[in-house]
């Protein structure tokens, strides 16, 4: 995959192909003209949720996908559904970065986010492997210590139902060892993301939403009346035209692409757990993401894989060198494993969007053109809420200035974008030895 065009339709070696439970189904192409009141790029979580909430409000919506539906970061990510900010961001430091008012209200999304996924994959009979057990955030370090707790007193004071755990807390409810303390929300939990996107499509559909895979958009052209999309020789015409591709922005629209850092991730998946192995090790099905660099988080599968990842190496055989950390880490995390235990049976790649400040914003592009950008990670999450709200705006059911993000009126590229998008591959070793000195 190249960033003039990183799109892979064929999701090699993910394993939530492997345990779907909810149907494929494939959509056309575009072919000739179509016209619509809103037309979305990008058919991941945000862009099918923008689609499916515009659609339900009564706009005639056209929804163009580069590659097939979830072939991007929402097909390809750990289906982690986590309520909070990414890492140790905690509402004070949003408040202070986008105002008081955005900055509540996206605290209040986030929040309840977590819930909101579980409760629409309910409503629209989404086959989506949904594990609503609780997410914990355990602290490796000192230093992570201190930041989660910071964060997690802050979610008390906001009436979250959040609880502390000790060391022997979270020895107990992950299986795992080495960790000082942690908090834990249970409205987090876990998905088979493919699974969840494929199944918000065919709602999407079901509402009248006219989805066209394999159909990249070219360019985009301002108008009087609003836009014309251009995907090769076809185009829709629009009154209101919302990007939605994040992490896989090809080089055709550089002021949405440049304003998020593409960070180059994996994930690998072991072989099922045994009997034994699984009374110890996530016994209950929930999920934790750490504050390691080099990663260090954990779940389970339907068929009780452990699955692991990181930042990809991308010098000489990354797949060996992830593998490698993944197994190292696993038993670092679960010394009760042995090295055959932890041998891998899936591993894939994947495109994540990170912004400077670790939240998404929305772009003007046009008058009535936007692209929404930046997850940093939290996308089972934060892309579905914040799209249907985006969906909602659309509609013109919200003002814009409802939209609880940073609003960005003229382009604002990543500082060194180029530069950093390459040092992203190479950072890894550096991310295990901050890690491994406890500085993280």
């Amino acid at each position: 995959m190249s960033m003039a065009s990183p799109i892979d339709s064929d999701l090699n070696g993910v394993v939530w192909t492997r345990t779907l439970k909810e149907p494929i189904k494939r959509y056309p192409a575009l072919a000739g003209e179509e016209t619509a009141d809103l037309v979305v790029a990008g058919a991941g979580f945000c862009g099918l949720n923008i689609a499916l909430h515009a659609a339900k409000a009564g706009l005639n919506v056209v929804l163009l996908e580069a590659g097939v539906v979830a072939n991007g970061a929402s097909g390809r990510n750990g289906g982690y559904n986590v309520p909070h900010f990414p890492g140790a961001v905690t509402p004070s430091a949003v408040e202070a970065t986008i105002g008081r008012k955005k900055g509540k209200a996206l605290a209040e999304l986030v929040l309840g986010g977590a819930d909101a996924v579980f409760r629409q994959i309910e409503a629209y009979q989404i086959n989506g492997s949904a594990i609503q057990n609780g997410w914990v955030q355990p602290a490796h370090s000192e230093a992570s210590l201190k930041k989660i707790r910071a964060v997690y007193e802050e979610w008390k004071a906001w009436g979250a139902d959040v609880s502390w755990l000790s060391a022997a807390d979270v020895a107990d409810r992950l299986g795992a060892a080495g960790y000082l303390g942690g908090w834990t929300n249970p409205s987090g939990g876990t998905v088979n993301p493919y699974g969840v996107a494929l199944g918000l499509a065919r709602a999407a559909s079901q509402h009248g939403v006219r989805i066209f895979e394999r159909s990249p958009v070219d360019a985009i052209e301002e108008t009087a009346a609003g836009a014309v999309v251009r995907s090769g020789t076809s185009l829709v015409r629009a009154r209101k035209v919302v990007v939605a591709t994040n992490g896989y922005t090809g080089d055709f629209l550089p002021q949405v692409q440049r304003s998020a850092v593409p960070v180059f991730l994996y994930h690998a998946a072991t072989k099922p757990l045994g009997e034994r192995l699984r009374r110890e090790i996530l016994k209950t099905s929930l999920c934790f993401t750490d504050l390691r660099k080099s990663g260090g988080f954990g779940r389970l599968d339907d068929d009780g894989r452990l699955i692991s990842g990181g930042a990809v190496f991308a010098i000489g055989g990354r797949r060996a060198y992830g593998l490698a950390h993944a197994r190292k880490r696993l038993r670092q995390l679960f010394p009760q494993l042995s090295e055959a235990d932890t041998e891998f049976e899936d591993y894939w790649e994947g495109y994540c969007a990170i912004t400077d400040n670790y939240l998404p914003h929305v772009q003007r592009l046009g008058r009535e053109i936007f692209s929404v950008v930046g997850f940093s990670t939290r996308g089972v999450n934060l892309a579905q809420n914040l799209g249907r709200v985006v969906g909602e705006f659309a509609a013109g059911r919200r003002a814009l200035d409802d939209v609880p993000v940073q609003l960005v009126e003229e382009r604002r590229d990543v500082s060194f974008w180029p530069l950093k998008t390459r040092i992203a591959r190479l950072m890894f070793p550096v991310y295990q030895a901050k890690d491994g000195l406890g500085l993280t």
